[in-house]
């Protein structure tokens, strides 16, 4: 016997705010685990799947995209510095009230909204950006309330690395024989001292 899914502790209320304005006739409801994936890969992946360019059916006028729910959205991570460099910028509407906020404070202070600033620019800017945007559902941890549907864990493709352009190739073999050659050479140094050692031990 399966074991019940736990109860959602969450906002239920936001969690499903806008779900009658969505046509779920046909939908598939696809599950992205954010834990442990770099925010830019995840959130390139979530776009094709919020505007259906994964299907045969894809026309860009046309909104056929799946349902989208991410899990551990405070588990996602960056790549080099960006959790103290990448700043997000907001106006109030006053002068000089320009508002900013690094992504390490931005993660603290509300994680899901890190995934949809990085999903939601890399959407068209069109009159589909809207339903697209009411088909994700983001949340901080493991639970969710839609235990009822009929869900799909996402894989994410295996990443494909681009092959080193020529030059960088030949400067990383040179650089590879460089260290080689220093390593023999301070072995062959250290083999003649120990000799030496050993021979003046010899003699005296």
């Amino acid at each position: 016997m399966a074991a019940a899914p736990p109860a959602f502790t969450g906002n239920l209320k936001k969690a499903l705010a806008g779900l009658r304005r969505i046509n779920l006739e046909g939908l598939r409801w696809r599950v992205f685990d954010a834990k442990g994936q770099v925010l830019g890969r995840l959130a390139s992946q979530i776009a094709v799947v919020l505007q259906g360019k994964d299907k045969p059916t894809y026309a860009p006028h046309v909104e056929n995209g799946d349902m989208c729910i991410v899990l551990n959205a405070k588990d996602i991570g960056v790549t080099g510095r960006k959790m103290t460099d990448k700043i997000y910028y907001w106006h109030t509407g006053y002068i000089g009230h320009l508002k900013e906020r690094r992504l390490k404070d931005q993660m603290e202070k509300d994680p899901t909204e890190v995934i949809r600033k990085a999903v939601l620019r890399m959407l068209p800017r069109n009159r589909l950006r809207d339903d697209r945007d009411r088909k994700l559902r983001i949340f901080s941890g493991s639970e969710h309330p839609f235990h009822d549907r009929p869900l799909e864990p996402f894989v994410m493709p295996p990443r494909q690395v681009r092959e080193m352009r020529p030059r960088a190739r030949r400067a990383l073999i040179r650089a590879q024989k460089k260290e080689q050659a220093n390593r023999a050479a301070a072995e062959s140094a250290k083999d003649e001292e120990d000799g030496k050692t050993a021979k003046a031990g010899v003699t005296a």
